[in-house]
């Protein structure tokens, strides 16, 4: 790419499920390419814009074998939207560009060469690469130097450094093109005959092909939740928290109150953390600021510093979850946390002189915030 300064500006977008995160690309204002194995078995996924916000994405095609996925925005976006090209002109050692979102960091791009434009593993052909792949950029866009798209990456060899591959542009376009004249709300694409399945079958109605190990249940019937799954996205719909917007990765959630950034995972089997980094002390009014953390009128919930960072932290333990007297009362609980974290960065800056964490929302911090209530 000639101007990888202009990279913020690419229809490149992090995709959240429950299982995981990855990488996704426009092909239309409000149409997003990716793998089926960032966004399956989910139906309704979360995609976060430049600005932190996160939209709900639909799923509306996927392609197990061949690892595609098409997934609608509710509303369209600005970014550019990217050409998909046939990868039958690439050449050994042309350039490649691969762009998204590698263990969670932000947007990146990583440069690195073609390997082999047509390389075949496991019975299927791939454009190989050099380029640095790791978790989270699956997904995402290669790219040649006019910025279209040549291939999709979908995954490396664990085993072996620098042995990267990305699903071929020309599967890319027709798996598109099927898409353009799709009007059912969902289906999986056959894998012999491409034709699209709009519910579980045994054979396909085309081609006749046994689907048996395509497993087409796990796509249109939703498996039972995990309890712990089950219990936080209860408790997040209740405190008025879109709990598929939520969702980052396997038991894991995170998501702005306000301009309060708030974790939730399970660290074992037996503890649900919840934590929310909220300021940095100043260099005035620290013993005053000190007797207000360690307060005991915060109880349940607790004060703690880790990086010269203050945060706000709830633990439950799994008796709490699933043997409680009161599960209404345990899920306002969540609520009050929820709420707490949002007034309680404002109280830290505006009382005590305290600085915004580095993961704060300042576009949502409110001046003359009231002291939080315990």
């Amino acid at each position: 790419m000639s101007d990888p300064s202009t990279i913020e500006k690419l229809g490149v977008f992090q995709v959240f499920t429950g299982g995981g995160t990855g990488t996704g690309f426009l092909i239309a204002p409000n149409v997003l390419v990716t793998n089926c194995h960032v966004v399956a078995p989910y139906r309704k996924v979360a995609v976060e814009l430049r600005d932190k916000r996160r939209i709900i994405g639909n799923v509306r095609r996927i392609n197990p074998r061949r690892d595609l996925a098409i997934v609608e925005l509710g509303t369209a976006q600005p970014e550019s939207v990217f050409e998909v090209v046939a990868s039958d002109a690439l050449q050994a050692t042309q350039r490649l560009n691969i762009v998204g979102f590698p263990i969670g960091l932000p947007l990146s791009l990583t440069e690195g060469v073609v390997s082999h434009p047509n390389q075949l593993f496991d019975e299927l052909r791939f454009v190989q690469t050099d380029a640095a792949i790791n978790p989270g950029n699956s997904g995402g866009p290669m790219l040649n130097d006019q910025k279209q798209v040549v291939a999709v990456t979908t995954c490396k060899l664990t085993r072996a450094d620098n042995v990267g591959f990305g699903i071929p542009g020309s599967d890319v376009r027709a798996f598109i093109e099927a898409f353009h004249g799709q009007t059912a709300e969902f289906g999986v694409t056959c894998p012999s005959c491409d034709q699209l399945l709009e519910g579980p079958t045994r054979y396909c109605d085309s081609c006749g092909s046994d689907l048996e190990e395509l497993d087409l249940d796990s796509y249109f019937t939703p498996t039972d939740e995990h309890p712990v799954v089950a219990f936080v996205e209860s408790s997040l719909a209740q405190a008025s928290i879109d709990p598929i917007l939520a969702r980052h990765g396997e038991l894991n959630w995170s998501f702005y109150s306000g301009s309060a950034p708030i974790q939730i995972w399970s660290c074992c089997p037996d503890h649900l953390c919840f934590l929310s980094a909220l300021a940095q002390p100043g260099k005035q009014k620290l013993g005053d600021l000190f007797r207000h953390l360690l307060a005991a009128e915060h109880a349940p919930f607790v004060f703690d510093m880790a990086d010269n960072v203050i945060r706000l932290s709830l633990t439950l333990h799994a008796s709490d979850i699933f043997t409680h007297p009161d599960p209404a009362a345990l899920k306002e609980r969540i609520a009050t946390f929820i709420a707490m974290a949002d007034k309680a960065d404002n109280h830290l800056i505006d009382t005590y002189g305290c600085a915004p964490a580095p993961n704060t929302q300042l576009t949502f911090l409110k001046e003359g915030s009231k002291a939080p209530d315990a």
